[in-house]
């Protein structure tokens, strides 16, 4: 680093952005970051301001899935099938509107929990966060493939 004279090196002063907590002024004004781009900043929990369109898309698309897949559910239900998953059949005992709504809610806040930490890795650092969305969405799809099957044949 060249130094003048006069010139006061500025990189022992605390770094501004040593607070991660998320401001209401995010919340309501927006923010800028889209990325990490500092190795420190990769450390921890990595939150950004900012997400890109084609997450969002993934996010609506597998929104968009897990009502499709409830309405196939319902729609199978009615042709003698099961609901195999507990939590969900104490949903559908409580009525088909509540069992919708509580399969989107949970969707949800699924989908936000990733969202949030979306910049981050998991299982070690071997799986990019982001990347579990294309892989929930094809699981839906291979879910939804299965009660198509069940309906031709039931």
């Amino acid at each position: 680093m060249i130094t003048y004279p006069g010139f006061k090196n500025r990189r022992h002063i605390q770094d501004r952005r040593f607070s991660r907590r998320i401001s209401l002024k995010h919340f309501i004004l927006g923010g800028r970051r889209q990325e990490l781009r500092r190795t420190e900043d990769k450390q921890g929990l990595n939150v950004v301001d900012e997400y890109s369109p084609a997450l969002m898309g993934l996010i609506l698309l597998l929104l968009i899935l897990s009502i499709v897949d409830g309405i196939m559910t319902l729609h199978l239900l009615d042709n003698e099938a099961l609901e195999l998953n507990p939590f969900m059949a104490f949903c559908l005992d409580l009525g088909p509107w509540f069992f919708l709504g509580a399969k989107f809610l949970l969707t949800c806040f699924g989908a936000t929990c990733l969202l949030v930490v979306s910049n981050n890795h998991a299982f070690g650092g071997r799986i990019h966060v982001r990347d579990i969305f294309p892989a929930m969405i094809t699981l839906y799809l291979m879910v939804m493939s299965w009660n198509a099957f069940m309906y031709v044949i039931a």
